[in-house]
């Protein structure tokens, strides 16, 4: 008996591995990125227009498919009053101290993302349409942080006092269809880890609002499967 069920799970995993396509492709797409923020030195936060580029490997299996993907992408977002305290006429804080008082900071980086995306779709007429989740990592290669003068120094200045997070992790959701071998997506990234590190001060009080920030990214890309 458990000679035929060896046998006939060998028969079920072939036949389906038969079925199997494997597929690779490029694509190309915008980025609409944010920054969740808990913090209350931050004003307001704001979503900028961004893009992402790579190649991507698909293996399909029936309804099921399994997709990593190794891409460029661009994100960050916008800041608004990034002011510890303030008192009177006296302005401080540790983002105001290093930028002038800074009003406005535009944060931007460049990053190479890993996701996986596990979809489940169906065939209606020549579109097939799925639903996917799944992790990514996002690997910070460049950064830049600009206040209200376009001065991109303010990066170094708060990367020195405090330190930025390189690595970031997360899970995403979204939907996309095929038609032959074009592929429309759209994806809603979660980032989980902190966009700043913790800074905490002689009463353990944290005075980085960057680590009451995490990356929100929603993705709308193209892709062409080979």
């Amino acid at each position: 008996m458990k000679k035929l069920t060896v046998l006939a799970l060998i028969v079920f995993l072939s036949a389906n591995a038969m079925n199997a396509q494997l597929h690779f492709g490029v694509k190309a797409g915008a980025n609409i990125s944010s920054l969740s923020s808990t913090s209350d030195l931050i004003n307001n936060t704001n979503a900028t227009l961004n893009y992402q580029t790579g190649v991507l490997m698909q293996l399909k299996l029936g309804n099921f498919a399994i997709q990593p993907e190794l891409l460029y992408s661009v994100k960050g977002g916008d800041m608004e009053n990034p002011i510890v305290e303030k008192t009177g006429d006296n302005k401080s804080g540790p983002l105001g101290s290093l930028t002038g008082y800074a009003t406005k900071l535009d944060y931007r980086t460049q990053n190479i993302d890993i996701p996986v995306n596990f979809q489940y779709g169906m065939d209606f007429g020549t579109t097939h349409v799925y639903a996917q989740a799944g992790p990514w990592l996002s690997i910070q290669v460049a950064a830049s942080l600009k206040d209200a003068s376009n001065n991109t120094g303010c990066y170094t200045a708060v990367n020195n006092a405090f330190g930025f997070n390189k690595v970031d992790y997360g899970l995403g959701f979204g939907a996309g269809a095929e038609y032959h071998n074009f592929q429309l997506s759209a994806k809603y990234d979660f980032g989980m880890k902190e966009v700043g590190k913790e800074f905490l001060n002689y009463s353990s009080i944290n005075l980085n609002p960057l680590n009451d920030m995490k990356n929100r990214n929603l993705s709308i890309s193209l892709a062409y499967l080979f």
